[in-house]
């Protein structure tokens, strides 16, 4: 242990006062048994209260001069300073842990009651919903399956929709065709180089309107040009102001400049519907060119408005005696 000099009253260290080797006392044990003899009771532990009661017993002693006599009072007043400030400690410390145990004591019930509340509450909460959704359940009607047609039957029904099985009103019918009369289709190859999909429409529609300024107009109709519409397929769909602009396009003169202008591989689509013809001699060339002229002689149908035949099941595929 270092011990350094914290008095001014000596010129000696303090280490050579303490191991001084011809004084009496010399450790804890001699001092103690030197204060039993006179001053302290012996067996009672040494406690700072204990030491001041010795201090001011031996400021009494005969042969201690005014000096000494001052010392000692004076050393004996810190100790006691020393003895108040740890009996304050203790007893802070006594009572603090006797407060924090009553409080801790007393608001113990009244936690456990809240919590206990909080979970009463709550199981309350939950059986009453539990028990109204049960009710409500209980109220309901039995259900029973809806059938999809029964669905279908309840929907309101759509003016624009036409059933399964069943032809378009006449007006509808009508409307549908002078509205195809007004169409022209526009069918280019795919490596046409003015009219494919990576050309802009702009260009396009210049494109046609130069067209459209070759076909010979004199005696013919008003051509105006509404719309025009890039199809999927490289298609073009022209919508003019009436059917006859669409009649004097495709009369062969003007078709021819029409699609001079427009250039490249490019041809005019006729609008073709199908037709089924039953009982059809299974000999009948449909490959010969002729076959079609003689039916549309013999049914007094225009010619070239019969595009092709084909049979709808090939010939080849029948059974020798079918």
């Amino acid at each position: 242990m270092h011990l350094s000099k914290t008095t001014r009253s000596s010129r000696l260290p303090l280490k050579e006062i303490i191991n001084d080797p011809e004084a009496e006392i010399k450790d804890v044990a001699t001092a103690r048994t030197f204060l039993d003899q006179l001053y302290t009771i012996q067996g009672e532990p040494a406690t700072l209260e204990h030491i001041l009661h010795v201090l001011f017993y031996i400021s009494q002693s005969k042969g201690i001069n005014n000096t000494l006599h001052s010392a000692i009072h004076a050393t004996a007043y810190l100790v006691k300073d020393l003895t108040m400030s740890e009996v304050a400690k203790s007893i802070t410390t006594a009572v603090s842990s006797k407060i924090k145990n009553s409080v801790i004591a007393a608001i113990s019930p009244q936690i456990a009651n809240i919590l206990s509340a909080a979970e009463k509450l709550e199981k309350t909460n939950k059986n009453t919903a539990l028990e109204g959704m049960k009710n409500h359940i209980k109220s309901q009607p039995p259900a029973t399956p809806t059938l999809y047609r029964d669905v279908l039957a309840a929907s309101p029904a759509n003016p624009n929709h036409i059933l399964l099985g069943k032809c378009l009103a006449p007006e509808y019918a009508m409307a549908h065709t002078a509205i195809k009369e007004q169409q022209l289709l526009i069918d280019p190859s795919s490596n046409h180089p003015l009219l494919n999909n990576t050309v802009t429409r702009e260009s396009t529609i210049d494109l046609i309107k130069q067209a459209l300024e070759m076909v010979d107009q004199i005696d013919g109709p008003n051509l105006q040009l509404r719309s025009i519409a890039q199809l999927c397929n490289n298609g073009i769909l022209l919508k003019f102001n009436n059917q006859e602009a669409v009649a004097w396009i495709k009369e062969p003169a003007n078709k021819m400049a029409f699609l001079a202008k427009l250039g490249g591989d490019v041809v005019i689509k006729d609008r073709h519907y199908t037709i089924v013809i039953p009982f059809l001699p299974i000999l009948t060339d449909t490959d010969n060119p002729d076959t079609l002229h003689d039916m549309e002689n013999e049914n007094n149908i225009l010619q070239g408005s019969i595009a092709r035949i084909k049979w709808i099941k090939d010939p080849a595929k029948c059974t020798p005696n079918q």
